[in-house]
């Protein structure tokens, strides 16, 4: 980081809050995504569940057919 000294108070509480409202900001797009991600995820295990279903039916569809 860049010398420090030559700014005022003033303009160091505002860089202050500058990178504070900044910080804030990324904490909440991260917690936000992680909102996303875990939905996401459930539609992602619903649609592998969906599949395993699908899949066993065929299996059996197929033995069935096998079988005749």
């Amino acid at each position: 980081m860049e010398n420090l000294s030559q700014y005022s108070e003033i303009e160091l509480l505002k860089m202050i809050n500058d990178i504070k409202l900044k910080h804030d900001t990324l904490k909440n797009d991260v917690i936000n995504l992680t909102y996303e991600y875990d939905d996401i995820e459930k539609k992602i295990n619903e649609k592998i569940a969906q599949l395993n279903e699908l899949e066993k039916n065929y299996v059996e569809l197929i033995e069935e057919m096998s079988k005749r």
